[in-house]
């Protein structure tokens, strides 16, 4: 059936419309951009016939806003605007006869409406993306819940959105682009794109088992196709901006590893010039112009952009959207603790526990931690203390991560005392923050991480002696005390090492990022399974060793820079054994899903650096070649390796005893 001028023209408009909403909503002026939006999805949206654009775009814009907030209520209700626009789609979506019906019965969860590609209209079109495009966003809030359960079903719902993409693909192929205006095309290219990113950055045990499936996860292909749909315009360049933004600085700071940093920063400068001529005063790239300020290491330009963000928008407590102030206060927290000011970070922590709806237990803790490296034991002591009753319960049936890190802190260390605040962990409570939220390769500035270690080292030299008049006044970097290294005298029975792991954990990190190999590999090298016993702080072995896989991938590509041609790998082999341990690490600890994604990342670079001695980079691909290829073959549907399946079933089980 033919699509009349009169047809096609009216869905142009919508989706013209409907970025004129998303355009508002980038400036800042959240509730204007909310009130255009639901006006028009009441009048257009409600016509049986019409294609819904604006339901789906007020879903996209609460899906924005939930991924800012992070708040559990916000994520439910842009999953359910989601899925309401993806009824509203499905309703215009022709059905399958009997016959084809019980063809895909079988099928079940994963079976989606084959459209005949060369006989379809743009209103169907339209549709069968907006449906795709709702299931995938669905699945990206299912990864806020940070389980193996929750990445299980977010791949289910990927693998349903994916078919639909395909077809929308091949629609768009068999007929040359003519049915589909820029804004389906757009569409087309960012799905592929958010997906193959999205799926490459699982952990690798479930990769493993996707790439079996046939899911497309070649990252640098996703990439182009992602920046493609952001150049060609349309009503998903907003998006596509936003995404490769959050892939290059804000992701940078869970899943990447050092050698990245640049990369990141280049690809983000590059972008962030594209999107200023498209929306000059936008408060969202002015966002994340303050993160990209810190992944640069410009500490004090990323505060004033925050600080300058905040004056600039105003959002009364009246508004939906006051809850997105949270945002920027959290990071300029962040910004001043890497600037090791505890009191103006205090400050942020303060105003986040009070009005936090995502978790005011974590912000009390944060508060607690400012309190100590202040040496305000007493108050740090009761600020800790309220830690354990402002805990939220539970978001989607799961204890947030966050808040199971904090709560155990507090108990084991007894924070809540000023006895506990005096001890080490009390007194680096600051610097192990810094060091869980993967904050030293942000180029932290040399001079404070010289300070991290004096810290370290203070906290370390008082708690042998007990007194303030043995506090060490000229340490060394590179020189290791023996209390860091374990030389003290054992009692006949082993005593938990906690803290000396602790101290050369944040020790070795920091002296890495200084530089100092080897001295941070002694640091790193003591903390190993077999020789230091821990009892509470299990984080430490797996995250050492993928530390000390960092070292020795920095000992290669140093010596490779040195010589100015290829060494041998042995540094790298090396590496990957230290990677293994931190994979194969069999005890639950907290933000393991944040270190594998790290340890995903160590391999990839790995992969790239002995890529790199073996052959040259193949010329790249057009993005339509990319797309076209990564999609000719079908998903899998038949057996999965059995040793795959159980082994993921018991990481499912596993899972499910944290929870």
């Amino acid at each position: 059936m033919a699509t009349s001028p009169q047809q096609r023209s009216a869905i142009a408009f919508a989706c013209d419309e409907a970025e004129t909403a998303l355009r508002l909503f980038l400036q800042g002026r959240f509730d204007e951009a909310e009130k255009f939006i639901e006006e028009r999805a009441k009048t257009r949206d409600s016509i049986p016939s019409a294609v819904p654009i604006f339901t789906h775009c007020h879903a996209v814009i609460l899906f924005a806003k939930a991924g800012i907030t992070g708040t559990e209520e916000d994520r439910k209700q842009a999953m359910e605007r989601l899925q309401h626009a993806s009824t509203l789609a499905g309703e215009n979506i022709p059905k399958q006869g009997w016959a084809q019906s019980i063809a895909s019965w079988g099928m079940g969860y994963f079976a989606s409406q084959s459209p005949k590609s060369t006989s379809i209209s743009e209103k169907e079109l339209s549709c069968r993306v907006i449906e795709a495009e709702a299931t995938y966003l669905s699945a990206l809030l299912c990864f806020f819940e940070e389980s193996l359960a929750a990445f299980f079903k977010a791949a289910l719902l990927i693998r349903r959105a994916i078919r639909g993409y395909k077809h929308c693909n091949t629609i768009l192929q068999n007929n040359g682009n003519s049915i589909g205006n820029e804004h389906d095309i757009g569409a087309v290219k960012l799905g592929f794109g958010g997906f193959s990113l999205a799926i490459s950055m699982l952990p690798p045990k479930l990769l493993r088992l996707l790439s079996v499936l046939g899911f497309p996860s070649n990252r640098k292909a996703g990439l182009n196709a992602i920046e493609e749909a952001l150049r060609s315009g349309g009503l998903r360049a907003s998006v596509s901006g936003v995404l490769l933004l959050s892939y290059h600085v804000i992701l940078p700071a869970f899943f990447s590893i050092p050698l990245e940093r640049e990369q990141h920063v280049q690809a983000a400068e590059c972008i962030l010039s594209i999107l200023d001529q498209k929306y000059p005063n936008s408060f969202f790239l002015s966002f994340y112009k303050g993160r990209l300020q810190r992944l640069k290491g410009d500490l004090e330009g990323s505060v004033q952009s925050f600080l300058e963000l905040d004056k600039g928008l105003i959002l009364t407590p009246e508004s939906k959207f006051f809850k997105l102030r949270h945002a920027w206060v959290y990071e300029l927290g962040v910004s001043y603790m890497l600037q090791l000011k505890w009191e103006e970070a205090q400050n942020c922590w303060v105003e986040l526990e009070k009005d936090s709806v995502w978790s005011r237990a974590f912000f009390a803790y944060m508060h607690g931690v400012c309190l100590s490296m202040q040496g305000l034991a007493k108050e740090a002591a009761d600020k800790f203390a309220k830690v354990q009753g402002l805990m939220r319960g539970t978001m989607s049936g799961k204890v947030l991560a966050e808040e199971q890190y904090v709560s155990r802190k507090v108990r084991d260390h007894a924070l809540d005392t000023e006895e506990g605040v005096m001890t080490f962990q009390g007194r680096i409570s600051g610097p192990e923050f810094l060091y869980m939220w993967n904050s030293f390769p942000q180029q932290m500035p040399s001079s404070k991480l010289e300070q991290v270690i004096q810290i370290i080292d203070e906290a370390a030299g008082l708690v042998c002696s007990g007194s303030e008049e043995t506090k060490s006044k000229d340490v060394r970097q590179s020189e290791l005390p023996s209390w860091l290294l374990g030389a003290v005298e054992e009692d006949e029975d082993e005593d938990p090492e906690d803290d000396i792991a602790v101290g050369n954990l944040i020790k070795g990190t920091a002296l890495r990022e200084l530089g100092q190999l080897d001295a941070s590999y002694d640091c790193l090298n003591y903390i190993r399974e077999e020789t230091c016993y821990v009892e509470t702080e299990l984080f430490v072995y797996p995250m050492a060793a993928y530390e000390r896989a960092l070292v020795l991938i920095s000992r290669h590509t140093g010596k490779t820079r040195e010589t100015q041609k290829p060494l041998d790998c042995d540094f790298l082999l090396e590496a990957k054994k230290e990677l293994d341990i931190a994979e194969g690490f069999k005890q639950d600890y907290n933000f393991l899903w944040r270190l594998l994604g790290r340890v995903h990342a160590a391999r990839a670079a790995i992969r790239g650096l002995l890529g790199e001695e073996t052959k040259t980079e193949p010329l790249v691909a057009t993005c339509a070649e990319e797309v076209n290829d990564e999609w000719s073959g079908e998903l899998s549907d038949g057996t999965v390796e059995s040793s795959l399946v159980n082994e993921f079933k018991g990481l499912m089980e596993s899972d499910q005893l944290r929870t």
